[in-house]
């Protein structure tokens, strides 16, 4: 049991746990001190940040999936990124 759980656990890559968890638990992904802005109300400061952390989420996604053939081109992570910032 220990050994199949060890390995079970060795396969399970960094990619694996951040597409389980999104994006229904994007928030337990992110640290919460990054979700903290004093200029806002908690309701609308989690609901733009979760916005936000969704769209850097997907590209994150699309750029780490295994074939490399998947992945996102490089020049539109680069327009999607600006376009959250």
């Amino acid at each position: 049991e220990e050994s199949l759980l060890k390995n079970s656990l060795m396969d399970f890559s960094l990619r694996q746990w951040g597409a389980e968890a999104f994006p229904v638990a994007i928030s337990d992904v992110i640290a919460s001190h990054l979700l903290n802005d004093s200029d806002t109300t908690p309701t609308e400061r989690s609901a733009a940040m979760n916005e936000l952390l969704v769209m850097i989420m997907e590209i994150g996604l699309s750029c780490s999936r295994v074939p490399p053939n998947e992945r996102m081109d490089m020049k539109e992570v680069v327009v999607g990124l600006r376009r959250i910032r």
